[in-house]
Protein backbone atom coordinates (compact mmCIF):
# COMPACT_ATOMS: atom_id res chain seq x y z
CA UNK A 1 0.00 0.00 0.00
CA UNK A 2 1.25 3.17 -0.88
CA UNK A 3 -0.32 6.17 0.41
CA UNK A 4 0.55 10.18 -0.41
CA UNK A 5 1.64 12.34 2.80
CA UNK A 6 -1.64 14.28 2.98
CA UNK A 7 -4.05 10.87 3.46
CA UNK A 8 -5.71 10.30 6.47
CA UNK A 9 -3.83 8.16 8.55
CA UNK A 10 -6.48 5.48 8.77
CA UNK A 11 -6.08 4.77 4.44
CA UNK A 12 -3.19 2.92 5.72
CA UNK A 13 -5.84 -0.19 6.39
CA UNK A 14 -6.90 -1.63 3.26
CA UNK A 15 -10.37 -2.08 4.48
CA UNK A 16 -10.93 1.62 5.87
CA UNK A 17 -9.68 3.03 2.28
CA UNK A 18 -11.59 1.45 0.21
CA UNK A 19 -14.57 1.36 2.24
CA UNK A 20 -14.01 5.29 1.56
CA UNK A 21 -14.10 5.02 -1.92
CA UNK A 22 -16.80 3.46 -2.25
CA UNK A 23 -18.57 5.76 0.51
CA UNK A 24 -17.32 8.65 -2.07
CA UNK A 25 -18.75 7.01 -5.11
CA UNK A 26 -22.12 7.08 -4.16
CA UNK A 27 -23.45 5.84 -8.06
CA UNK A 28 -24.39 3.21 -8.95
CA UNK A 29 -22.29 2.80 -12.00
CA UNK A 30 -19.48 5.01 -10.74
CA UNK A 31 -15.86 3.04 -11.28
CA UNK A 32 -13.86 2.94 -8.35
CA UNK A 33 -10.39 2.18 -9.12
CA UNK A 34 -8.16 1.32 -12.25
CA UNK A 35 -6.04 -1.33 -12.39
CA UNK A 36 -2.60 -1.94 -14.12
CA UNK A 37 -0.74 -5.29 -14.44
CA UNK A 38 2.94 -5.08 -14.70
CA UNK A 39 5.08 -8.11 -15.74
CA UNK A 40 8.64 -8.31 -14.27
CA UNK A 41 11.75 -9.22 -15.48
CA UNK A 42 12.46 -13.12 -13.92
CA UNK A 43 16.09 -12.31 -13.67
CA UNK A 44 15.75 -9.60 -11.36
CA UNK A 45 15.95 -10.68 -7.42
CA UNK A 46 12.64 -10.12 -5.69
CA UNK A 47 14.20 -6.96 -3.59
CA UNK A 48 14.52 -5.05 -6.79
CA UNK A 49 11.40 -6.26 -8.20
CA UNK A 50 10.15 -4.91 -5.50
CA UNK A 51 11.71 -1.40 -5.42
CA UNK A 52 11.42 -1.55 -9.22
CA UNK A 53 7.06 -1.42 -8.71
CA UNK A 54 7.68 0.54 -5.35
CA UNK A 55 8.98 3.17 -7.77
CA UNK A 56 6.58 2.89 -10.74
CA UNK A 57 3.44 3.54 -8.47
CA UNK A 58 5.76 6.41 -6.66
CA UNK A 59 6.35 8.24 -9.67
CA UNK A 60 3.16 7.56 -11.64
CA UNK A 61 0.48 7.38 -9.18
CA UNK A 62 1.38 8.68 -5.49
CA UNK A 63 2.99 11.72 -6.67
CA UNK A 64 -0.27 12.66 -8.36
CA UNK A 65 -2.21 12.13 -5.07
CA UNK A 66 -3.67 8.61 -5.53
CA UNK A 67 -3.62 5.81 -3.19
CA UNK A 68 -2.97 2.91 -4.47
CA UNK A 69 -2.69 -1.10 -3.33
CA UNK A 70 -0.34 -3.34 -4.93
CA UNK A 71 1.11 -7.06 -4.87
CA UNK A 72 3.52 -9.09 -6.59
CA UNK A 73 2.15 -12.51 -8.10
CA UNK A 74 5.19 -15.35 -8.68
CA UNK A 75 4.19 -18.70 -9.41
CA UNK A 76 7.90 -19.41 -10.07
CA UNK A 77 6.95 -20.47 -13.36
CA UNK A 78 8.52 -17.40 -15.30
CA UNK A 79 5.56 -14.70 -15.23
CA UNK A 80 6.61 -12.41 -11.86
CA UNK A 81 3.88 -9.52 -12.48
CA UNK A 82 2.51 -6.98 -9.69
CA UNK A 83 -1.13 -6.08 -9.73
CA UNK A 84 -1.43 -1.96 -8.90
CA UNK A 85 -4.78 -1.16 -7.87
CA UNK A 86 -5.26 2.74 -7.55
CA UNK A 87 -8.15 5.32 -6.45
CA UNK A 88 -9.93 7.44 -9.56
CA UNK A 89 -9.78 10.29 -7.09
CA UNK A 90 -6.46 12.11 -6.11
CA UNK A 91 -6.92 13.05 -2.47
CA UNK A 92 -6.39 17.10 -1.85
CA UNK A 93 -3.47 18.69 0.28
CA UNK A 94 -6.35 18.79 2.58
CA UNK A 95 -6.94 15.26 3.12
CA UNK A 96 -10.11 14.91 1.51
CA UNK A 97 -11.00 13.16 -2.20
CA UNK A 98 -10.69 15.84 -5.30
CA UNK A 99 -13.12 15.83 -8.29
CA UNK A 100 -12.42 12.99 -10.75
CA UNK A 101 -10.18 14.17 -13.88
CA UNK A 102 -11.43 13.79 -17.40
CA UNK A 103 -8.10 13.41 -19.78
CA UNK A 104 -7.87 15.37 -22.66
CA UNK A 105 -6.78 13.22 -25.80
CA UNK A 106 -5.80 14.82 -29.10
CA UNK A 107 -6.28 12.40 -32.03
CA UNK A 108 -3.02 11.80 -34.30
CA UNK A 109 -3.70 10.74 -38.33
CA UNK A 110 -2.04 7.14 -38.22
CA UNK A 111 -1.14 6.27 -34.33
CA UNK A 112 -5.14 6.98 -32.58
CA UNK A 113 -5.44 8.88 -29.53
CA UNK A 114 -2.95 9.90 -27.47
CA UNK A 115 -3.14 11.80 -24.33
CA UNK A 116 -2.96 15.82 -24.58
CA UNK A 117 0.00 16.45 -22.42
CA UNK A 118 2.12 14.14 -24.25
CA UNK A 119 3.91 14.34 -27.16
Amino acid sequence: MQLPTQAPAKYKDREELWNAVEEKESKSNSQLAREVELALPAELERPTQIKLVHDYVQANFVDRGMCADWSIHDKEDGNPHAHIMFTTRAIKQNGTWAPKQKSTYRTRRKRGKSPANRP
